[in-house]
């Protein structure tokens, strides 16, 4: 079985412009394939009805020079308290008024080996977040990937590529004057390091920029930093704090509560390998 699901625990994932490939090479990619794989469940009844899925999985097939890497971010996250059922009881758990979260991500990835320090990568992408008020994002992207350092301790990588983005917002939640649909011309650069301290201990961080060509000012900001510890040679407990910023997120009519420009989330877990 190469899929395996376990239970972990986890604070809201977020879904980005661009995953972090980062954090699957941060151990180093083996020939041949490979992956990880987590998924956390909570469900309650009585005072609180509350059912809240988690889901992350990562794949990575690698044969000489080339890599492929596969990653999917899923939640589904919905609540209803005694108060709401007596305020509004037509409203059930599973009614879409009753959700706080509920996103997902696909991303694929083809990586060239150029030299020892050297790659070439095409991207593509997929993801919703009905928080966002974003019904669909597509991206592609092509661009090359740099080591600055490599050393047993760890390793600086520089990355850009150029990408198409074409999203469709919900038409019914988003302000008169806010385009439904459009296509967006961006850059997207990184910067990540790895440090491994120790044997199992590998700490990760990666800052990733991506204005659009045509306007500096609209701009999406990614950062994440990352502890793994293994508790075996399959296990490992993971500590991650990621942020990221929208300099311009959909705006909403007057009355609506506005998309907040910038999230904050702490996950830790446990994490399975093969």
């Amino acid at each position: 079985m190469r899929w395996i699901l376990l239970l972990s625990w986890l604070f809201p994932s977020l879904c980005f412009a661009q995953v972090n490939v980062e954090k699957l090479r941060s151990s180093g990619v083996a020939e041949g394939s490979s992956g990880s794989a987590a998924l956390s469940t909570a469900l309650s009844t009585g005072n609180i009805q509350l059912a809240d899925f988690n889901l992350s999985g990562a794949q990575t097939y690698k044969r000489g020079a080339h890599t492929v890497f596969a990653v999917i971010n899923g939640r589904f996250a919905a609540k209803r308290t005694q108060a709401d059922l007596e305020a509004d009881p037509s409203v059930t758990l599973w009614s879409k008024d009753a959700r706080f979260a509920n996103a997902l991500m696909a991303h694929l990835r083809y990586s060239y080996e150029l030299g020892p320090q050297a790659w070439i990568e095409t991207f593509t992408q997929y993801e919703y977040n009905a928080f966002l008020l974003l019904d669909r994002r597509l991206i592609g992207g092509l661009g090359p990937r740099l080591a600055l350092l490599h050393g047993k301790q760890g390793t600086v990588v520089f990355g850009t590529a150029a990408m198409v983005e074409e999203e469709r917002l919900n038409a019914e939640l988003i302000a008169p004057e806010e385009e439904v649909q459009r296509v967006n011309l961006r850059s997207s650069s990184y910067i990540s390091g790895t440090w491994k301290p120790g044997d199992g201990i590998a700490w990760t961080s990666t800052a990733y920029f991506q204005p659009m060509f045509t306007a500096f000012s609209d701009f999406r900001v990614l950062a994440e930093t990352g502890l793994s510890f293994a508790v075996s040679k399959r296990f490992a407990f993971t500590l991650d704090v990621l942020y990221k910023r929208d300099s311009m997120p959909p705006k909403t009519p007057e009355g609506s509560a506005d998309v907040r420009p910038a999230d904050l989330s702490i996950k830790n877990g446990l994490k399975v390998s093969w």
